[in-house]
């Protein structure tokens, strides 16, 4: 029996009175420290559920399933694997004696896929609920539906220690009951170490890293004799290595050893790491330290607030891996590991105003992740339409569409939705859709043995340590990055894996021993049982297999370099990247990307790797209909020549794209006269001449509709410059050529003389001086003198058969305007005098009458 001093006993009289209701559903929120996951399986079991089938446990991550399964079966006095055990991928610890097993939420979704109706199960427990995986949300939901169809004897609870759970009880409906545990909880005082800012040496200033942050608050605490042992909450592996290396013989860590806590470490060092020692200990942790696991003498827990959370960009289809920060529901969970045993400390890596700024409990997975896997399992269960499924949240309409067609483009899915003969195959299979696509095209195209060393390659954590793999492990004859990746595995599956003999080649012993544990698997899936052999995959001899099969599965991932010696390239869909070092597609130009995603570090660039190079005449033949392309004209910016260019596009990516010379006039012309029209080539003599023409015409055609003519739009423009262009085939041929003789026969004779005559260039006023006529841009005629050539004019003169009238911009004798009038007759009778009076002193040369003197005016009777 378990510890009946965990406080979650003092819930004990009310969750065995739960589970005696028909159907039982229980939500439970115990804060951490309570005991909940390892004390409620047990109740459960005293309650003799544990008869009737199996307990299942779900936990968000493997580590937390083993070391609590390992937690339970020591409690209970019991042997790992018989009557307490765990299954987590790769590893099954259970028995026909097994009544109470800790699995992971993906291992309970592929249970729920194989075993439809979850047969010889009693109860299903959701611990941890508040992380809201994508795979512990679809399996609540289903495990709910069975419930209430097929199976309405078994159990259904849910635990969670920051879950904010009004929805969640709406949820899981009327029937559910709701408990709450008390927690033994110590105080924790909260210290806020906002980072100071320093100099990078370039004249710039920023925070130090968050390594050394964490370092200054270590030193800062083993000061003090009873801050026991010390938890850093760290985003990633690669900081966590950083901060060990940082501590690591530092004279005042007083002897303390230092380990690290990730998910890829062996069971061996995960439990060397939770597990109290004869020294004091600081231990560099993921979040995976957040919640489930008790880690017995913390007393001081350190936090750097920031968290490296995978993601799913569906605008772009690609996966998205970056560091952000955490929520208030999460900092409050990492503190509290500091007050499990004793009152504790904990240092906030941040200030108390970004506190207040965090949001209070981090996003579903489901609104952040792709959903295809999703999509593909609800199928599997009988729901072809995913939206109609009972989500607790449901996901983006956008996000759920994306992830339907990306099912349908892999073959897997009818048009109503109900999985074909591949979608069915593919559920075999373990994995991602595309990863299983392959699996399936590998027993299509007879390469199953190649196609599952992929597969496990692309699953595990990654077979390179961080300085890169032995360059003694990469061929020039390689056509695909899988290649060395794979020479890696065997290495170390030849060293027995041994750590000493694995670095030497730059491989990590645990990413090789995974995958090789995967590959494994996968083999026996892909070969239905049918080859008890573990072949060894011969990648040079199933090349046109293989490619085709990586063609189908990442169709989507093809991409082109730009450029001999660049190590950036183009993907279909618009997507540009950086390709991953010592690829093989650096030996070619056109390639598939098995793997693209956005990474955030100093600056966020999309990483293009694991690739495979093709022809593309390969990948005409397995996508013919995403093929066009052939000979077209295009400008040459640099020649500012017309070229002709043989062009192959595949989708929106241009696979290639050569020079002919030039291209025949007749299609260079056209093009010529649109980088005339966007502004990118000039013509020397499309001056104001031309633009006054234009604009006569334009006015001409409404002031006198009853001539008819034709007004020049921007399409005319386009016409009369492709006149002017023809016969050309470069800059130089149309830069200096004329215009008005294009213009002159862009109309008839009449036409020709009824713009002269009714939209003239020049005018003779009443006085015999002539006036140059210049048009507005909205053809407004405007003619300007000065007043002194005005005298003898009356009133404004008038163009168009009388219809106009024609601006006059009257002039002081510097030629400058004084005024711009529609009638000069009003100017000379309120704004002459005015003139005179201001200007006659300035200018005592010219003639300045009086206004009474103007005999040229009527007079008033």
């Amino acid at each position: 029996m378990d510890s009946p001093s965990l406080p979650i006993e003092e819930i004990r009289g009310e969750l065995l009175d739960a589970l005696q209701a028909p159907s039982p559903r229980i939500l439970l929120k115990a804060p951490t420290g309570s005991g909940k996951s390892t004390g409620v399986p047990p109740m459960m079991d005293d309650a003799g559920l544990g008869e009737r089938g199996l307990i299942v446990v779900v936990q968000p991550r493997r580590m937390a399933a083993r070391l609590l399964a390992r937690h339970v079966a020591r409690l209970r006095g019991v042997e790992l694997g018989k009557e307490v055990g765990y299954v987590v991928r790769f590893e099954r610890h259970i028995s026909p004696r097994t009544r109470i097993a800790y699995v992971t939420d993906g291992m309970l979704e592929r249970w729920l896929t194989e075993r439809p109706a979850l047969e010889g199960v009693s109860a299903v427990v959701f611990d941890e609920f508040h992380e809201r995986s994508l795979s512990g949300d679809l399996s609540l939901g289903r495990v709910l539906d069975l419930q209430e169809g097929p199976r309405p004897d078994m159990a259904v609870a849910v635990m969670s220690a920051t879950l904010e759970i009004s929805g969640l009880r709406d949820y899981m409906g009327a029937s559910c009951r709701v408990l709450e545990a008390h927690g033994r909880q110590y105080p924790v005082e909260t210290v806020y170490r906002a980072p100071r800012l320093v100099s990078d040496g370039r004249g710039r200033v920023a925070p130090p890293p968050v390594w050394e942050q964490a370092a200054d608050a270590v030193k800062e605490a083993v000061k003090d004799d009873g801050c026991g042992d010390v938890l850093i909450f760290m985003p990633g592996v690669y900081e966590i290595r950083k901060t060990a290396e940082l501590l690591a013989g530092r004279p005042w860590m007083g002897g303390r050893d230092v380990f690290p806590l990730y998910g890829a470490l062996t069971p061996e060092q995960q439990n060397r790491a939770v597990e109290q020692g004869k020294n004091p200990r600081v231990i560099v942790s993921t979040n995976v330290a957040e919640t489930s696991l008790t880690i017995e003498g913390v007393r001081t827990v350190i936090d750097s607030g920031l968290v490296r959370r995978s993601g799913w960009d569906p605008y772009r289809g690609m996966d998205t891996l970056h560091l952000t920060k955490i929520s208030k529901a999460s900092a409050a969970q990492r503190a509290g590991r500091a007050g499990r045993v004793a009152p504790g400390r904990c240092f906030r890596l941040w200030s108390e105003a970004e506190q207040a700024r965090k949001a209070d409990f981090d996003p579903p997975e489901c609104f952040r992740v792709d959903l295809a896997g999703a999509v593909l399992n609800l199928a599997a269960w009988g729901i072809t339409a995913p939206e109609g499924f009972r989500w607790l949240d449901a996901p983006d309409p956008l996000v759920m569409q994306r992830a339907v067609n990306l099912l349908a483009a892999l073959g897997a899915t009818e048009a109503d939705g109900s999985l074909t003969d591949v979608g069915r195959r593919m559920t075999a299979f373990p994995l991602p859709p595309r990863l299983a696509r392959l699996m399936a095209a590998g027993q299509d195209e007879q390469c199953v043995v190649e196609l599952a060393a992929i597969a496990a390659l692309m699953q595990g954590e990654g077979v390179a340590m961080k300085g890169g793999l032995n360059d003694n492990l990469r061929d020039s004859a390689d056509y695909t990055d899988f290649q060395a990746e794979w020479r890696a595995v065997e290495k170390a599956v030849d060293a027995g894996f041994e750590a000493g003999a694995c670095t030497r080649w730059g491989i990590s012993a645990r990413g090789a021993r995974e995958v090789w544990m995967a590959y494994r698997q996968l083999l026996s899936i892909g070969s239905r049982g049918k080859s008890r052999e573990m072949p060894e995959p011969d990648f040079t001899a199933a090349r046109p297999a293989v490619v085709r099969a990586m063609m189908e599965s990442f169709a989507d991932h093809v991409g082109v370099r730009n450029g001999v010696a660049a190590n950036t390239c183009r993907m279909a869909g618009g997507v540009g990247g950086r390709l991953a070092e010592g690829s093989v597609a650096f030996h070619g130009e056109h390639f598939v990307a098995a793997e693209v995603a956005e990474l955030s570090g100093k600056a966020v660039e999309t990483r293009v790797g694991r690739c495979t190079l093709i022809d593309p005449e390969e990948l005409r033949a397995v996508w013919p209909e995403r093929f066009s392309g052939g000979e077209a004209a295009v400008f040459d910016a640099v020649l500012r020549r017309v070229r002709l260019h043989r062009r192959l596009m595949y989708e929106d990516l241009v696979l290639e794209d050569r020079d002919r010379g030039d291209a025949p006039p007749e299609l260079a012309a056209p093009i010529l006269a649109e980088k005339v029209v966007d502004g990118t080539l000039k013509l020397v003599k499309w001056d104001d001449a031309v633009e006054q023409w234009i604009r006569r015409l334009n006015g001409l055609s409404v002031w006198m509709p009853e001539l008819e003519l034709p007004r020049f739009s921007e399409e005319d423009k386009l016409v009369a410059i492709s006149l002017v262009c023809e016969g050309a085939v470069g800059y130089k041929d149309i830069k200096e050529r004329e215009i008005i003789p294009v213009l002159r026969d862009w109309l008839s004779g009449w036409q020709a003389k009824a713009l002269d005559d009714y939209a003239p260039v020049s005018l003779t006023l009443t006085n015999g001086q002539h006036a140059k006529v210049r048009y507005g841009e909205d053809s407004t005629p405007v003619i300007g003198l000065t007043v002194q050539r005005l005298f003898g004019v009356a009133a404004s003169p008038r163009i168009a058969n009388g219809s106009v009238t024609v601006k006059v911009e009257v002039l002081a004798p510097s030629q400058r305007p004084w005024q711009v009038t529609g009638s000069l007759e009003s100017f000379w009778r309120n704004g002459y005098g005015q003139m005179k009076k201001d200007l006659a002193g300035r200018y005592p040369r010219h003639r300045w009458p009086d206004p009474e003197e103007l005999d040229f005016l009527p007079r008033s009777r």
